[in-house]
């Protein structure tokens, strides 16, 4: 059994070997193509080449023709004719013309073509491209150009025939136009232009309300796309074989709909149309007559994915009535019925099938649903075997994983997208639509080229879907370095020099540096509050390491751009993400010089500190300039004044540290109640403060010293000096029995983010509550894969009347509520703990949206010196769960309060 098992581990090793050294022999092409056969010698192009096609001249011959001039310096014959030195377009009929005309040139006329494949012929007197369709011709060209800028030597390309066409037929790429940035037309047609190159042939652009309705005028935004432009960009994208997909999201996700005035009585909640009014489809049918016809394809994509909250509001007789599932159904059916007259399928999230299983087969048949994931999982069966299960037509969504973040995360995105058109190719998916979302709206498209461009590369030619995990690991790694080297030459110019290289380098980073670096709400993010995490004392080193490699990085990026031929412009925007990240990690180090200086260190002086300050306000605003301009360069003004006031919240915090102040609430109860003290950070600036009141100016209080508060209170204070108001510094605070009375913390808090810690370890018993619509502000502690225990000591048997312990749950954010709260309770520190109570809840897993729940129960007058309290965990993510099943759920909670 063994040796039989070596032997098929032996002949998978040789097959990748061969593979490799045959399909990859140095021929530097995005997508690889399906079949290569090299001949001896090469085909050197001259001047006076010819270029004949047996069709009428169009669009892509003249493009030839032009690139050839413009971009290569290649003269041609004034009098073109078929023979040597001529560049040949045959197009064939139909299959039984191309096999036989396959067979007097002696190829392999076994070889079919399909609707778009070709195949390329070099040899020593011509180039022949040799396919039944315009499509093929067009692909064809596109190898033959990168031929000529990757592989050429001396104006010479290597004699050989390439037999191609691709494994699925629809290969599509998403612009989010409706999260922030809208592109400019120039934009959208560079994506056609170089998205076309390596034979993508679908596009859409994700459309919440961005689209400029003639019967509904107030609704996009100024500067919206029109119908117009999308005619306009459909007659470019069908030049380039691209056909544009319709797209509007016709269920959830219509917050910037429905926040209208106009509109307001429409929603369900604040981001779902109510499917229990009959003028909702009134609406959907309005703007169905006006942007459906624009677009010319078969699909029309209705999204209706996160769907939270359905039936909490208007809908919630007909969900008793007739169930979430039969809604759901009900409205799908609605929009199919408003897209008939138009003759388009549609086409929606895979949510569906996940999520309302039971529906399925009643759906339109010809349907198609969109398994979706972005995560780097080694295996995407989870998310696509229920989508097969149902029968219905499917294609699989992974994504570039730009959203969020300063820079792509490269090293996700070539997991995700390799792995999961892999397992869509396994399962019998039939397209591809490879995603780019701007969830924050600070996203810069010219950052998404590689990994767009690697989702092309192995939609045309997919990975091996039967391999093992291992060998499929080898297969990724080995076509990532060489697609790669590949990508600087086809998409950049470049000869020897690598772009590539230093761009993985630079967000290798993310993965071994310091953590979350490389997301946009660290950049943004304020200096206060300091957590934990950021001032460690062993990462000042780090921080001052990572900025030296930064800065020899850009350095190194800035000597290849000036060497870059072609699409240049991403490479501005790679410079500024660098320059983002060491922001960052300056604005790190600033915190660690402000929490020693906080707390006695002398490692700086005030005016050092204040200089500091003053050199990291003085930075951000020169990124604010250069961000400007990079938007511009590619974007409408649209939601920059969004991104312009992030910028201006920056700068004016940092210059408002000159005036901070902290409130400081003491965890030891004493006969006075509880101490708090309020501190400016440079000691000479006054501060003043009120308890219960919000505003604070120059008639409030003084701030002379401690103060004891023995109830719940508010407090604000700001410093006032020389007439000028810093900001109010707010905390609410609430009074007792147990605060500060932790024994011990039987739990790890996450380390996902650093406010996961609420604190430190006192976080659940130091008298301050969580907002549900505030996560990340400290006061609430996360746990993930584990349950919260607490061990509380009252220092002396006291009586205990009344428990409360607030939960959150987010569940589409991975946060789900307890199952239940135990309370245990013991006299001595020797004895076992006895179970006093139980708090149950039946607040399901599915309850959409983000709250909070406290958990609470009288204790009857219990005299006790200590208390035990454990939060059982979820567990697993459920099945349903757009993450899949095989992640831990996480769980919050703020404060226990003991009465």
């Amino acid at each position: 059994m063994r040796k039989h098992m070596n032997t098929n581990k032996f002949l998978l090793l040789l097959s990748l070997l061969f593979f490799y050294s045959t399909a990859f022999a140095q021929l530097n092409l995005i997508p690889q193509p399906q079949k290569v056969e090299q001949q001896k010698g090469f085909f050197e192009i001259k001047k006076n080449i010819s270029l004949v096609s047996n069709y009428p001249s169009n669009h892509q011959n003249q493009a030839l023709v032009k690139w050839l001039k413009e971009v290569q310096n290649i003269e041609f014959n004034a009098s073109p004719r078929i023979g040597k030195n001529s560049i040949q377009l045959l197009r064939q009929p139909d299959q039984a013309a191309f096999s036989n005309f396959l067979k007097q040139e002696k190829l392999d006329y076994s070889f079919e073509a399909g609707e778009e494949g070709y195949v390329l012929q070099v040899s020593r007197e011509n180039i022949k491209i040799i396919s039944t369709s315009h499509a093929g011709i067009f692909y064809g060209i596109q190898t033959l150009k990168q031929l000529i800028t990757a592989n050429a030597v001396n104006n010479q390309i290597p004699c050989l025939v390439i037999y191609d066409k691709p494994d699925f037929p629809i290969r599509a790429w998403q612009d989010d136009i409706s999260r922030g940035p809208i592109p400019t037309m120039d934009m959208l047609k560079d994506q056609i232009r170089n998205m076309s190159a390596y034979k993508l042939n679908y596009f859409t652009l994700y459309t919440e309300h961005t689209f400029k309705l003639d019967k509904h005028p107030g609704i996009a935004p100024e500067d919206g796309i029109t119908k117009q432009e999308l005619r306009e960009l459909a007659e470019f994208a069908r030049k380039h074989h691209v056909t544009l997909i319709g797209n509007y999201q016709s269920f959830g996700h219509m917050e910037e709909t429905l926040v209208h005035p106009d509109y307001k009585h429409l929603a369900e909640n604040d981001h779902i149309i109510s499917p229990a009014l009959e003028e909702s489809y009134d609406f959907l049918r309005d703007v169905y007559s006006e942007i459906v016809p624009v677009y010319d394809g078969q699909f029309f994509n209705i999204n209706c994915d996160e769907t939270f909250g359905l039936g909490e509001g208007k809908s919630k007789d007909m969900v008793e009535k007739l169930g979430i599932d039969g809604v759901y159904l009900y409205h799908i059916k609605r929009l199919n019925d408003l897209l008939q007259p138009y003759g388009k399928s549609i086409l929606m999230w895979g949510d569906i099938a996940a999520n309302h299983p039971r529906i399925v087969q009643e759906l339109p048949k010809d349907i198609t649903v969109i398994a979706w994931g972005y995560h780097a999982a080694k295996s995407f069966d989870s998310s696509i075997t229920p989508i097969t299960a149902t029968g219905l037509n499917f294609w699989v969504a992974p994504g570039v994983s730009c959203w969020r973040n300063v820079y792509p995360s490269l090293n996700t995105a070539k997991i995700n997208i390799f792995n999961f058109v892999r397992d869509g190719k396994k399962h019998g998916a039939t397209g591809i639509l490879n995603t780019t979302w701007d969830d924050d709206g600070f996203n810069l498209f010219q950052n998404n080229w590689h990994g767009l461009a690697w989702g092309a590369e192995v939609s045309w030619k997919a990975p091996d879907p039967n391999l093992s995990e291992e060998y499929s690991a080898k297969e990724m790694e080995d076509r990532y370095a060489h697609f790669n080297r590949t990508f600087d030459q086809t998409f950049y110019g470049l000869k020897k020099e690598s772009l590539t290289e230093k761009m993985n380098r630079f967000i290798a980073l993310s993965r071994g540096g310091v953590k979350n670096i490389f997301i946009n709400q660290r950049f943004f993010e304020p200096v206060f509050p300091i957590h934990a995490e950021y001032v460690q004392p062993e990462k000042r080193a780090q921080y001052l390491k990572e900025i030296d490699y930064l800065k020899n990085l850009f350095n190194e990026v800035e000597t290849t751009a000036k060497k870059v031929t072609q699409n240049g412009q991403s490479t501005a925007n790679l410079l500024f993400a660098i320059s983002q990240v060491q922001f960052t990690l300056k604005k790190n180090l600033l915190r660690m010089d402000v929490n020693d200086f906080m707390n006695g260190r002398k490692n700086v002086s005030a005016s050092q500190l204040q200089q500091s300050i003053r050199n990291l306000a003085l930075e951000a605003g020169k990124l604010k300039t250069s961000y400007k301009e990079l938007w511009l360069n590619e974007n409408r003004l649209s939601w920059l004044d969004v991104n312009m006031k992030k910028y201006d919240e920056l700068i004016q915090g940092i210059n408002d540290l000159e005036g901070h102040c902290f409130i400081k609430a003491h965890n030891e109860l004493t006969e006075k109640g509880r101490k708090v003290s309020i501190e400016p950070l440079f000691k000479e600036k006054p501060v003043y403060y009120e308890i219960n009141k919000d505003h604070v100016t120059s008639d409030s209080k003084k701030y002379s010293g401690p103060f004891y508060l023995k109830s719940d209170a508010k407090i604000s204070a700001r410093v006032i000096q020389d007439n000028q108001n810093f900001p109010v510094v707010k905390d609410s605070l609430i009074y007792h029995k147990a605060i500060g009375k932790l024994a011990r913390l039987n739990a790890v808090p996450s380390d996902y983010h650093p406010s996961y810690d609420g604190g430190g370890k006192m976080a659940l018993l130091d008298g301050k509550l969580g907002n549900p619509a505030a996560l990340r502000t400290g006061r609430w502690q996360g746990f993930s894969g584990q349950n919260i225990e607490v061990e509380i000591d009252m220092g002396e048997r006291t009586g205990l009347n009344k428990f409360s312990m607030g939960c959150y749950q987010n569940t589409h954010s991975w946060v789900i509520l307890p199952k239940n709260i135990r309370i245990y309770a013991k006299d001595t520190e020797l004895e076992n703990y006895r179970l006093i109570k139980i708090i149950e809840h039946d607040i399901s897993p599915k309850e959409g949206g983000a709250f909070k729940h406290v958990f609470e129960t009288t204790l009857g007058g219990l005299n006790v010196r200590y208390l035990k309290v454990q939060a059982e965990w979820y567990g697993k993510l459920p099945e349903w769960h757009h993450a899949g099943s095989e992640y831990d759920s996480m769980l919050f909670a703020d404060e226990i309060i003991i009465e």
